[in-house]
């Protein structure tokens, strides 16, 4: 069943008389709200992330088509994909439309944030080169633009599982691409040493994923100077992206610790 708001005070008659369970959200501005219903039961919960509202609505209902004990959460963009994955109870699949425009750099910089949330790459086309890029930026499987209900499902519950299933040619597509990356030089160790304690205090809020803009209202600064203690540790790191410092903070045994507790 779908319902249709269009003004977020009508949340407050959910659910409908007549109607028990969980209802798959839709996460835009106020003023449009689209809600689906899921039966009772909270087993499993996913999150869809794709700009085309009617396909956000079409996974979510044949998911529950599927499984009714599924909640299934559809948001826009990844900045409330991030939000997300953060809030309690955790999410324990993220699906997202791959087949708009995406930057897998972006993708790349949530999958460090949190690197236990399996990611799914929804309308992939199934070649090689794309495989690959999309299991670099931190993909475990991929839904095919020609899979169905059943496939959609039982790839939801593959990644949950930590299964992967593929054709074999694609297999042995991922294993050249493995051989080919074991003998690439390896990615230097950056030192987080050299910063100063405010530098570092930046970074790790990059590292959980936070904007410039969160970053100053964290820590009561202007946006400006925020991008000039980036800028700096930059220069001091050798670095040239985001997700970059992201990986050499997590990976800073003094940081380890903190980061953990940060994103618990």
């Amino acid at each position: 069943m779908l319902v249709f708001y269009t003004c977020s005070s009508l949340w407050k008659l959910w659910p409908p008389k007549g109607i028990h369970g969980h209802i798959s959200r839709w996460f835009v501005p106020s003023e449009f709200i689209v809600a689906t219903v899921v039966h009772a039961g909270d087993s499993m919960r996913i999150g869809v992330m794709t700009p085309v509202r009617l396909l956000g609505e079409g996974v979510a209902i044949s998911i529950a088509s599927c499984d009714k004990s599924i909640v299934t959460d559809v948001v826009w963009d990844l900045s409330l994909l991030r939000d997300l994955a953060g809030r309690k109870p955790f999410l324990d699949a993220a699906i997202i439309d791959v087949t708009q425009a995406i930057d897998l750099d972006e993708i790349r910089d949530f999958h460090i944030v949190h690197p236990l949330l399996p990611l799914l790459a929804l309308g992939l086309r199934e070649h090689e080169a794309d495989v690959v890029a999309h299991g670099r930026a931190g993909f475990v499987g991929y839904i095919r633009r020609s899979d169905g209900t059943a496939e959609l499902y039982q790839k939801v519950r593959d990644a949950v599982a930590g299964r992967f299933s593929c054709s074999p040619e694609m297999a042995a597509g991922i294993m050249r691409a493995l051989s080919r990356s074991a003998a690439a030089p390896r990615q230097p160790v950056f030192d987080l040493s050299g910063l100063t304690p405010r530098e570092e205090n930046v970074a790790r809020l990059v590292a959980r994923g936070l904007s410039n803009k969160e970053i100053a209202r964290d820590l009561a600064l202007s946006e400006s100077t925020v991008k000039h203690h980036i800028h700096n540790i930059f220069g001091k790191m050798g670095l040239s992206r985001r997700s970059q410092m992201m990986r050499a903070v997590l990976d800073d045994p003094r940081n380890v610790a903190e980061a953990r507790r940060l994103s618990a």
